[in-house]
């Protein structure tokens, strides 16, 4: 028997709602949305969604869209139990609309992403992968639990890989962990309490991920600009900074792209061995740095246990590897690593594995750096290019000197919400500076590692058009 799609449509919700598939308090995707999802025209999108709402079904609230509703009529189905009020009251407060948005359409084939951080799918080595494993003849493959602080030989391969940065340890001083950021969440839960003062650079990917807000310590959040104006004096002595630490990424920083010049380093370092604060030292870009020596990261000036070095294989070799290490005194390390195998029991053997074979082998190691390099300035010249010829007169940017990013700042206020979901509407995905620094509202980070070389120039023009549309449209 043939059933009208706008009664399917129905049909389909309710079903979902029955499931617990959506519950009450969920917001409904946007009727474009869903006349995508249904593949049908919005005419018929909002011939369903008005009955549902005659139902009592769905509630609409002004200018934010339509919501499961929380009315009685849910009592009579099965899956009732109303969980979005207890993710609402969480301690984990929702990473703003804007996160949310980007983590559930970083999936969508369809989008062009002018701003996600990872390699694109066509620099990942995978052939080398395939390699590492079909060549695999003089080392036995094992898949049991590894050591705490991770396999020894991976261990023995970082030491070998750290010394050509000028970083001398052994391989009591690392802990392999899965990606850098599970080395600064176990930084967070085995070294903080809740009175700690964390101090970061600010703007920040750390305030994108929100891997310390939670333990309510004191963040502390300086701007670069001022901690170059007082390198010598940016930590008042007068200050208690017990259980304290600094936070930051001295080479290629996301987003800003900002680095340290070697004798600001020096002076960071000293700075914080005076007042007794250890460093934490995110150097995951530090590689990826495009002319010239790399810079020096600070772990290798220290001469102290002063600072916690975290760096990992994820944005120059592939994200999914899930593969970074902490450097730092044996009895810290050995600590986090007794902490993460009461979390994960470790980091994935096969994972190990190949980072082993891929640190040991120049030929996977340094001739995959160089190509990634030289991919990745191909595709920056072509952003800054794109840039040049569409936003001369809609901001101001620098050329980054390694990594992925551009740092935009709009020379005309706008409401940047409004730009991420005009551009959502248009199959482009930015990330705005209110991510990274709440008082960054006119920025954008952009990305040149993630989106296709030959989509930048039609995604920039189209940004471009929807920010001048934007700009035109209040001065009228």
């Amino acid at each position: 028997m043939f059933m009208p799609k706008y009664k399917a449509i129905i049909d389909d919700i309710l079903s979902k709602i029955k499931n617990g598939d959506l519950e009450a308090g969920m917001k409904l995707p946007s009727q474009r949305n869903l006349a995508a999802q249904y593949r049908v025209n919005r005419s018929t999108i909002i011939q369903s969604l008005e009955i549902l709402q005659s139902y009592g079904i769905l509630e609409s609230k002004a200018r934010k869209g339509l919501y499961v509703s929380k009315s009685n009529w849910n009592t009579y189905i099965n899956h009732n139990m109303n969980w979005h009020d207890y993710i609402k009251n969480s301690a984990s407060k929702n990473n703003q609309y804007f996160i949310q948005r980007i983590n559930e359409l970083e999936f969508d084939a369809h989008i062009l992403r002018l701003s996600t951080g990872e390699l694109s799918p066509q620099l990942i080595p995978n052939k080398q992968f395939q390699d590492i494993f079909s060549k695999q003849t003089t080392t036995a493959l094992k898949t049991n639990y590894e050591h705490p602080l991770g396999n020894l030989n991976l261990r023995k391969a970082i030491v070998n890989h750290v010394k050509k940065l000028g970083i001398e340890c052994d391989e009591a001083n690392i802990c392999v962990t899965s990606g850098a950021l599970q080395g600064l969440k176990l930084i967070a839960d085995g070294l903080l309490i809740p009175n700690s003062k964390i101090i970061i650079e600010t703007p920040s990917y750390i305030n994108s991920v929100h891997t310390w807000h939670n333990i309510r310590a004191d963040l502390r959040f300086l701007t670069i600009s001022k901690i170059k104006q007082q390198i010598n004096t940016i930590f008042n002595a007068k200050t208690l900074y017990k259980n304290s630490i600094f936070y930051c990424i001295p080479t290629l920083h996301n987003p800003t792209q900002h680095s340290y010049t070697q004798t600001e380093k020096y002076k960071l370092i000293q700075q914080c061995q005076q007042t007794g604060i250890p460093i934490v030292e995110d150097d995951v870009y530090g590689d990826l740095w495009f002319e010239g020596d790399r810079p020096q990261p600070l772990k290798s000036l220290e001469e102290n246990d002063n600072i916690l070095y975290i760096s990992s294989l994820s944005k120059t070799v592939s994200p999914g590897l899930r593969v970074g290490w902490i450097i730092g005194k044996p009895s810290v390390v050995m600590h986090l690593a007794d902490l993460k195998m009461q979390n994960d029991y470790g980091a994935s053997s096969l994972s190990q594995f190949i980072a082993t074979e891929w640190l040991n082998n120049p030929l996977y190691h340094e001739q995959h750096l160089n190509y990634l390099k030289q991919a990745l300035i191909e595709r920056r010249d072509k952003f800054l290019a794109s840039l040049n010829q569409h936003f001369q007169d809609l901001g101001t940017w620098s050329i980054p000197k390694g990594s992925y990013y551009i740092w935009f700042k709009l020379n005309v206020p706008i409401n940047m919400k409004e730009l991420f979901d005009l551009a959502i509407q248009n199959q482009i995905l930015i990330n705005p500076g209110e991510i990274y620094d709440k008082k960054a509202q006119y920025h954008i980070r952009f990305s040149y590692s993630y989106i296709n070389i030959e989509d930048i120039e039609f995604a920039l023009q189209k940004l471009s058009q929807l920010i001048k549309k934007l700009t035109s449209s209040k001065t009228l």
